[in-house]
């Protein structure tokens, strides 16, 4: 099924004016929702052309599952950290240059390589900026991890299986601006022409995400760049035959997501939003998220 941005985007407005119009006891806090602290366990749904969707084979599957967000704890800032560390000691033991001349002695040609390593003092600098680097991350005022867990036989009653996480780190003050890295894999059995043909997605790369606080919502634009969409043949991004007769198809996008959220009763989280593979398409995902906070 094809979802259209005016429906998706009624869908979205309804749902923040019920929010806004004191159904709860208490009033919605956009707030919370950005500077809160705390964990998170809830669901979520998604439905038409989401990331987890093949706009080339037309194939929109229904997904549910379970989220766990750590907002603004040690979790990502953990993970970058390890990260950082990690880069900035592979980075010491490797060769600073590495020069290659060839000449030509009798009957061969000769090549001598010359590698070149870092001083000691070079490396105490190196671990001096890295330190600073990772003290940088632990002092930044946002961090978010969220992990979703998809499964067509466990709960749920959709059509996908998998999982995808995202950590986030970032500062800002009117504006959030927020960056990190992420990955996951989610495959589809969704039902083409009464053939089940699955459809895999798989995520590895750098989320960038702007959020600001209007009122009692928070609004959030977000944009994944994936990296395992490049180098994807034309072939994988078709339905076709794998080599066990299974009819397969590969979805490759850098989604874009604009969504609107709340705490309610100061514990509550309501999110509900947009997914674009390509801005100038016309055809666009859903997703709903509720969760409560601990």
């Amino acid at each position: 099924m094809t979802y259209h941005l005016p429906r998706v985007a009624a869908l979205s407005l309804a749902l923040s004016l019920s929010l806004t119009s004191g159904a709860f006891a208490s009033p919605l806090d956009g707030k919370l929702a950005q500077d809160g602290l705390g964990i998170e366990v809830g669901a979520i749904v998604q439905g038409g052309r989401s990331e987890f969707a093949s706009n080339d084979a037309g194939l929109s599957p229904s997904s549910q599952g379970i989220v766990i967000r750590d907002r603004n704890g040690l979790s990502s800032r953990m993970v970058i950290g390890l990260l950082i560390a990690v880069a900035g000691a592979m980075a010491q033991v490797s060769p600073k240059s590495v020069e290659s001349k060839s000449y030509v002695s009798g009957d061969y040609v000769v090549t001598e390589t010359t590698t070149t390593y870092y001083s000691e003092a070079e490396k105490a600098q190196m671990r001096e900026q890295t330190s600073k680097s990772i003290d940088g991350v632990f002092s930044t005022k946002f961090s978010d991890m969220e992990l979703q867990l998809y499964s067509r036989d466990h709960f749920g009653v959709g059509e996908s299986s998998g999982y995808k996480t995202n950590f986030y780190v970032g500062s800002g003050e009117s504006i959030a601006l927020e960056s990190g890295f992420g990955f996951g894999v989610v495959d589809s059995i969704v039902d083409a022409g009464g053939t089940p043909t699955t459809v895999t997605y798989k995520y590895f790369g750098m989320p960038f995400r702007a959020s600001v606080v209007a009122g009692p919502l928070r609004l959030a634009l977000s944009y994944e760049w994936n990296w395992l969409k490049y180098g994807v043949p034309r072939a994988d991004r078709l339905v076709h035959m794998d080599e066990r007769g299974n009819a397969v198809v590969r979805t490759v996008s850098h989604p874009w997501h604009f969504d609107v959220s709340s705490i309610a009763l100061g514990r509550v989280s309501l999110t509900a939003g947009v997914t674009a593979q390509q801005i100038r398409k016309t055809d666009y995902g859903y997703y709903l998220q509720a969760g409560v906070m601990f």
